[in-house]
């Protein structure tokens, strides 16, 4: 029988970037374990959380996630580094220009081994999110909360998701974000940032029929022609309401 971690304190921020969803973490009082495959921006976060690295609230690691450990090409964007990825067609988008670099690639169950399962899991790691949801099955021991940025493949994550036992989904709209704010800490969640998780959400949770329906009316419909403008982008969570 699969279990959820209710009772970890622990997150995974899976695609760190400018460190301000781990920032709110830290706040929330959580153990954060941060992920951010480009150098140059976990260069910055050392020095931005080098306080909560030093008293072991945070471990910051400068690896990409990927299906299998070893070395990868990492392309990283050089006009958007939230769009550089593992994936170069990725990388390219807009015809961008990107370089290449080399980097560690870890596994998410080598993570749960040296950390232990989270409570909540974000990923938001740029054309590899499929393949972490992936490595979520067969796991006797499964975050609480998780969510994954919507990239045109949102039916796909969410029967990924219901195969694992997830069995409530909310949507976010990640343009509405900055608008929130955290009750618990007076947090304001800066553009571009994830926002809240877990039951602190608006909205209720829906089964996975209804949020495939609301997602295909809100999103992009079962055919996968977007239905949204481009100013609204959506983060998926699901969690475990038994």
């Amino acid at each position: 029988m699969t279990r959820y971690a209710k009772d970890s304190r622990v997150i995974f921020d899976l695609g760190t970037n400018d460190g301000e969803d781990t920032a709110f973490y830290l706040k929330r009082g959580f153990h954060v374990v941060a992920l951010e495959a480009n150098p140059a921006l976990c260069d910055q976060a050392r020095q931005r959380f080098r306080s909560e690295i030093g008293d072991g609230r945070l471990n910051l690691l400068n690896v990409a996630i990927a299906d299998k450990p070893g070395h990868a090409t990492f392309y990283v964007n050089v006009k958007n580094d939230h769009w550089s990825s593992l994936d170069a067609a990725w990388a390219a988008r807009d015809a961008t220009k990107f370089k290449e670099i080399a980097v560690e690639c870890t596994t998410l169950g080598s993570l749960f081994a040296q950390f232990g399962v989270p409570y909540y899991l974000k990923i938001d790691v740029e054309g590899a999110d499929q393949s972490v949801l992936e490595q979520l099955r067969g796991n006797t021991l499964l975050p609480l909360f998780v969510s994954v940025e919507d990239c045109r493949l949102g039916f796909n994550y969410m029967r990924i998701m219901a195969s694992c036992g997830y069995n409530a989904f909310k949507l976010l709209d990640q343009s509405h974000v900055p608008q929130m704010k955290d009750v618990a800490t007076g947090h304001e969640f800066p553009v571009g940032s994830s926002g809240p998780f877990g039951d602190d959400l608006p909205d209720k949770w829906l089964p996975y029929d209804e949020m495939v329906r609301h997602y295909s009316q809100t999103v992009r419909d079962l055919a996968g022609n977007r239905l949204a403008p481009r100013s609204h982008w959506w983060d998926i969570h699901c969690t475990n309401c038994k």
